[in-house]
């Protein structure tokens, strides 16, 4: 069965293998967590239990203790040469508070009960995308989330590597379905290297554990991110925002393109531009969906920008600048005088009543900024 090849493979070549202090000190390969708990759980307090979805040797689980040194850390994953390792790695790891690793499969139904459930922040990172049938996970991680919980999920996309290149390496008789002669797995990938320039980098000098995993398997999801949200939302997930949603709505409105997404919500821009622009990766955040909208005029300001009000073109006018180190971003934006208050109000309290709409500009105007600004991640919009 593909799900008992992938664990074999992962016991054989644990993930990840190199400097993993580096890794950890660099944060691994997660978005930052000040943008996950920004948009994900706006104006809430820090989390109290954390739990790593498939957690390898334990990067991510090292990296999310250093951010949280007082929440509780479950970490499971269903290689136990995986687990064996991370719990060597705790033992060098000081007298922080320990993190409980075990031995887990995330789509056993009995997933909440041998986790305890009940948990404000999961993540869950380059796990999905090589299980046969997602949805179970996504199903039992519901199951194990608080009602204000928030989900970082991080899955393959149509424009990943291993799209292209196993049936190119498949092609030059290579049986891709397993690791199997990496030397000339390895000159192959030196030939991909040299004819492409692309964002991936060079592959041929990953570790075996990255090849095994990302390259050659027995199963892929290699899904845009259209098929993501389809999947999540047959077990009750909405998605709140994604990693590379602010970056191309920013691109968009070099040219005054953005418009033509108005009004559409968040998660139906996301995929519109993933349509347009196929990513290699997904870093999504979820929450479970309660069957109601966003309500119209309730905001949190999400702290990701920095607000610099500028002079105007006149009296009536004036200029604000939003920058945001966390996301690299920068825009500026011509305000009424008369809601210069109102933004200061939000970004002082963080969280405003309906009435604040009335008072930030009911017009059609004022709407589309809003709309702007939650793309961009300076607010989030609450539910009714």
């Amino acid at each position: 069965m593909p799900t008992e090849r992938t664990r074999n493979s992962y016991d054989v070549r644990p993930y990840p293998q190199g400097d993993i202090k580096m890794l950890i000190k660099d944060g691994g390969s997660l978005p930052p967590l000040k943008w996950m708990q920004a948009i994900g759980r706006p104006g809430e307090k820090k989390p109290r239990r954390i739990l790593v979805a498939g957690c390898g040797v334990g990067v991510e689980a090292f990296v999310q203790r250093g951010q949280h040194p007082e929440a509780e850390i479950e970490a499971v994953d269903f290689s136990r040469r995986s687990i064996a390792e991370a719990k060597r790695l705790q033992q060098s790891a000081g007298k922080a508070r320990p993190i409980r690793f075990s031995v887990a499969d995330l789509t056993d139904p009995e997933l909440p009960k041998k986790t305890g459930g009940e948990f404000d922040f999961i993540t869950c990172h380059g796990v999905l995308s090589y299980i046969p049938e997602p949805a179970r996970v996504l199903r039992n991680l519901a199951r194990s989330l608080r009602p204000d919980g928030v989900l970082y999920l991080g899955v393959n996309g149509a424009a990943h590597p291993s799209a292209r290149l196993r049936p190119w390496l498949e092609g030059f008789g290579l049986d891709v379905n397993e690791m199997g002669n990496e030397p000339r797995l390895r000159d192959l990938l030196g030939l991909w290297d040299s004819l492409r320039t692309d964002e991936t980098g060079p592959l041929a000098g990953k570790p075996a554990s990255y090849l095994a995993g990302d390259i050659c398997g027995p199963h892929f999801n290699n899904w845009p991110l259209s098929r993501w949200a389809r999947e999540a939302a047959s077990e009750g997930w909405e998605a709140v925002g994604t990693w590379l949603l602010p970056l191309a709505l920013r691109l968009a409105m070099e040219g005054d393109h953005h418009h033509q997404l108005y009004p559409s919500g968040v998660s139906e821009v996301a995929v519109r531009i993933d349509e347009a622009r196929p990513a290699g990766f997904h870093r999504i955040l979820l929450r479970r969906s309660n069957g109601t909208e966003a309500g119209s005029g309730r905001f949190r300001w999400t702290g990701l920008y920095a607000v610099r009000v500028k002079s105007g073109e006149s009296k009536s006018t004036k200029r604000v600048l939003l920058t945001s180190k966390t996301l690299g971003l920068s825009a500026e934006f011509r305000l009424k005088t008369t809601q210069i208050e109102p933004l200061r109000k939000l970004v002082g309290n963080q969280n405003v009543s309906e009435g604040w709409v009335q008072l930030f500009g009911r017009n059609d105007e004022a709407r589309r900024l809003l709309w702007l600004w939650e793309g961009l991640g300076v607010v989030v919009s609450q539910r009714r």
